[in-house]
């Protein structure tokens, strides 16, 4: 706990919150009241949402190197993002998803109505670059009946605006320790009626550790047209990505050499390389005065392919979808109806590689996954202070499995359709004055199986697999005193059964059971306090946020050992990140911020822990505006200012191969430097 000296172990007393963190340089003062949320579909500020609700705004979406949204996650209580490699993540919301070996599960992600989830509940946002967001809503638990009552939670993401002057050119340009290099371009044009931007963005990093190449280009077209009572929006992304994979280290490597690559992938130089792209259409009508209509259709597409120490992989993914809900709104309650449908289609193979080439064919198989949410959702004020919410989701799943490899007698083909998962909500909110709330929350949430996880060991499709569910219950209160001091408490319990577990049958195989069940229980606790100094317009912020948890396992027994009463493997207990923004009127501004992560078990028996760390970063800047029509930033920053050593990401229950050790460890950054600048021309 060494950085929180540096603060004076001020950081103890004010548990900060994503929207206090989210600290507005134009404004005076900050106002709950004033932070409106998309993401419950109310319409209405964060002081009246009964759900534990984290807001991360656009100042607050590159709060350090701004290449990743890790940092600005990992501000928020109870959410943890795991970063082994810039295309490598895990991202747990209440320990959900701990267990997940390779990417976020259990979690569900919307870009404008656009899923980021595909059909077998796998999710990746880190190739979205930051510059195209203008603001992230995390709901944790599962709270939304609108966005498919993920059993972790949703992380909805939201375009950048396109702005308001007419014609507008800006870029950005970045350099820093290992080879960063990063540069942002965009146009934007807006005129009476209609907004539009193009913007392209090109990251590259050597990498600290060997084989650790990245590079990753996109270009995105976001495009809005207002009518008295409609609004259209067009979404349209092509992501290009190639990343070498250092892979996990054992214990000794990640101890003596941690910029090593692991033996197997450094001598391959294995790598993934992938082009992917993501289009989303959506219109908004005011049918009647107390009746609007939203529709949105949606489809991506993926080709890949991954050179790895015992195959190659390729895969293509096409999918289609829609969302639309009506929304009736009177003047003591609201009522949203309506439903969302996704259509995927992943073909992959496997092939084995002889130096580095394909060879022989090793599988050959294709997968229809597709699911149905139809949600409904009610808010109803009861009293000058009471608002009663009430939700309903109705789930059904289905895969359909086609093996296309004839050369063996094993014929994985099949279809399952899940049992249908309802999972309704009810909370009640208090208004205990006009800048604070209380409420209390239950609700039901649920995660499918992959269809891997599907899969009997001899490739027939496991008829008895269920899909994870469980029960939220948590109590809240959040507000603001005297337009400076601002809170936001939670305490949750969650009970899950149908563990899902993958069990390892094979270097690259995995088989999933049901293996019992898990509870969570914990405090997550935010506070923040602005001193602001309007004469001169010099604000500063304190700023920290804190999660306790109590994660275990209930009831698991896993291949005849029983692990029940066991710390939930892959996730801290605690954490708490603290930090101090500065803002002057000259333009300068400064942040120091501090996270403290506790040591996580990382295996199912809680024989082995990794070790506890604390990171220190600091990052200052100047912004001003030169004349009529420029605007010129710069910064700098630095990393991991402590030189801590850590590891930014572990695999859990990591198996031994051929008398190696097991590789449980990603090595996170060492002291790093980054700096840059941005120029915003306005043209006309």
């Amino acid at each position: 706990m060494r950085i929180f000296l540096v603060f004076g172990f001020w950081g103890m007393l004010c548990l900060g919150s994503s929207y206090a963190q989210s600290f507005d340089y134009e404004s005076d003062t900050l106002s709950l009241d004033e932070v409106q949320v998309q993401s419950t579909r109310t319409g209405g500020s964060l002081l009246r949402q009964a759900a534990a609700l984290s807001i991360i705004r656009k100042a607050d979406l590159e709060p350090d190197a701004g290449i990743a949204i890790t940092s600005a996650l990992n501000r928020l209580p109870g959410v943890y993002m795991q970063s082994g490699a810039l295309n490598t993540n895990r991202i747990t919301i209440r320990g959900i998803g701990s267990r997940s070996l390779f990417g976020t599960n259990k979690v569900r992600a919307y870009l404008d109505d656009i899923p980021l989830t595909g059909g077998d509940g796998e999710t990746t946002i880190e190739d979205l670059d930051l510059s195209l967001l203008g603001k992230v809503e995390v709901l944790r638990g599962p709270a939304s009946s609108i966005f498919g009552a993920g059993l972790g939670g949703a992380i909805n993401l939201y375009s950048d605006h396109p702005g308001v002057d007419p014609l507008a050119l800006s870029c950005q340009l970045q350099t820093g320790s290992y080879g960063l290099r990063r540069q942002v371009y965009r146009l934007s044009h807006s005129q009476k009626g209609s907004a539009w931007f193009v913007n392209f963005n090109d990251t590259h990093s050597d990498g600290y550790r060997d084989n650790n190449s990245y590079d990753r280009t996109s270009a995105t077209i976001l495009g809005r047209l207002y009518q008295e009572k409609s609004k259209t929006s067009v979404f349209a992304s092509w992501i290009s990505l190639k990343a070498f994979i250092p892979s996990s280290l054992d214990s000794a490597t990640f101890a003596e050499n941690p910029q090593a690559a692991a033996f197997s992938w450094g001598q391959l130089q294995g790598f993934e390389d992938y082009d992917k792209a993501l289009l989303g259409i959506s219109h908004g009508q005011q049918i009647a005065d107390h009746i609007s209509l939203k529709a949105s259709v949606f489809g991506s597409f993926r080709a890949a392919y991954e050179l790895r120490p015992f195959n190659i992989l390729t895969e293509n993914n096409q999918s289609l979808g829609f969302r639309t809900y009506l929304h009736f709104e009177e003047k003591s309650w609201d009522l949203k109806l309506g439903g969302e449908y996704f259509w995927e289609n992943y073909a992959w193979q496997t092939f084995v590689q002889q130096n580095g080439q394909i060879a022989d064919l090793l599988s050959n198989q294709q997968e229809i996954r597709r699911y149905a949410n139809l949600f409904a959702q009610s808010d109803i004020q009861l009293a000058t202070r009471f608002q009663l919410t009430a939700g309903l989701n109705l789930n059904q799943t289905h895969y359909d499995l086609q093996d296309r490899f004839f050369a063996d007698s094993l014929d994985q083909s099949g279809q399952y359709r899940f049992q249908a998962q309802l999972s309704p909500r009810l909370a009640l909110l208090y208004s205990l004055s006009p800048t604070q709330s209380c409420y209390a929350q239950l609700s039901h949430g649920f995660s499918p199986p992959s269809v891997e996880e599907s899969l009997r060991p001899d490739g027939a499709v496991n008829s008895d697999i269920q899909p994870e569910s469980g029960w939220n219950m948590e109590i809240g209160a959040r507000g603001f005193l005297k337009e400076k001091f601002s809170y936001d408490v939670t305490l949750f319990h969650m009970e899950i059964r149908n563990l899902l577990v993958a069990r390892r049958t094979d270097f690259d195989q995995f088989v999933g059971v049901n293996a019992g069940a898990s509870t969570h229980s914990g405090l997550e606790a935010a506070f923040s306090y602005q001193f602001l100094e309007k004469k001169v317009k010099t604000q500063l912020s304190i700023f920290a946020n804190a999660h306790l948890g109590r994660y275990r396992f209930a009831d698991f027994v896993d291949d005849g050992e029983d692990y029940s009463g066991n710390q939930l493997t892959g996730v801290p207990a605690a954490s708490l990140h603290a930090g101090i923004d500065f803002h002057s009127a000259p333009g300068f501004y400064a942040r120091l911020n501090g996270q403290y992560v506790s040591a996580m078990p990382m295996r199912d028996d809680n024989s082995i822990f990794s070790e506890a760390f604390e990171l220190l970063n600091a990052k200052a800047g100047w912004r001003k505006k030169l004349g009529k029509r420029w605007e010129m930033e710069l910064f700098g920053g630095i990393n991991n200012l402590l030189d801590s050593q850590y590891a930014s990401m572990i695999l859990p229950n990591a198996s031994a191969f051929g008398g190696n050790a097991p590789r449980y460890y990603y090595p996170g950054l060492p002291r790093n430097y980054y700096g840059g600048m941005k120029l915003n021309l306005t043209i006309s």
